[in-house]
């Protein structure tokens, strides 16, 4: 008996250490991986674009977003220094032509005009960033940009127009001419999306802009007399285009406007080689 029972637990210690040593020889590690992204490295392009709030109203009024420029380039100079380029343009132009009645006489046509206006604006976006951490989790920086371009108007009306002698010939021209630069320093964080080249991020900074022609020069020709003036849009009411007469004409003027204020500014960025 005691033989029996011998055996069977010399069996059970050698079944025991077989599936043991199977185990450890056979086992297969598992572990899991958590992918955050690939960071932007020296070398990498990245396009981007979002939406900018500016914050140069008061805080009791409401803020106003706007998106960024069209076209925005980055480029990793190195694995923490950051090139970017950004560039706006805008252009916009209106036409009229219509007859106009004789005021003295209802139902006379007592002329004829033609009027045509017409705006565009040309921005570059300069800038630099330098990225501290080399991890691709969050991605902390700061940079600094120069905003700098033109923006110009031209208005054009002419025609005809009733007189003591009849109907008088008549020729206005409008114009607008304007640099524009400004300076702006932000700091900024992103987090690389999945697997694919994508960040997401936020920038908080505050800009200048300094224009330096904020006034209009027209030159007026009625019956063959000519008279130059300018107006300053530092006198209009905010939101409203020139007026067709003006309240004070300049014989001369200099008009210049400057603001600073505060920006936050919400990217998607898609970075390439």
């Amino acid at each position: 008996m005691k033989t029996k029972l011998v055996l069977l637990f010399a069996l059970l210690c050698w079944g025991g250490f077989s599936i043991s040593y199977a185990q450890i020889t056979t086992g297969k590690p598992s572990s899991k991986v958590i992918r955050t992204g690939n960071r932007a490295q020296a070398g990498d392009f990245g396009i981007y674009l979002g939406a900018t709030s500016d914050m140069v109203q008061a805080f009791d009024k409401d803020v106003n977003f706007s998106a960024l420029p069209l076209i925005n380039f980055k480029y990793m100079v190195t694995n923490q220094l950051e090139a970017r380029l950004g560039l706006e343009l805008y252009k916009t132009s209106k036409t009229l032509k219509g007859e106009v009645e004789d005021p003295n006489s209802a139902g006379v046509l007592g002329g004829f005009t033609t009027w045509k206006d017409s705006r565009s604006n040309a921005m570059l976006y300069p800038g630099i960033a330098y990225h501290f951490s080399s991890r691709n989790i969050l991605d902390v920086y700061v940079g600094a940009e120069l905003p700098l371009g033109w923006d110009s108007s031209t208005g054009l009306e002419g025609g005809y127009r009733p007189g003591a002698d009849g109907q008088v010939a008549f020729e206005t021209a409008t114009t607008k001419r304007a640099f524009v630069v400004g300076l702006g320093a932000f700091v900024g964080i992103q987090a690389y999306i999945a697997d694919l080249p994508l960040a997401l991020g936020a920038e908080f900074g505050i800009s200048s802009r300094f224009d330096t022609g904020v006034k209009y020069k027209t030159v007026s020709t009625v019956g063959g007399e000519t008279q130059t003036y300018y107006q300053s849009a530092l006198e209009f009411e905010e939101g409203t285009e020139r007026p067709a007469v003006a309240d004070n004409n300049y014989d001369s003027l200099k008009a210049r406007m400057g603001e600073i204020g505060g920006q936050i500014r919400l990217t998607l960025t898609y970075y390439f080689k």
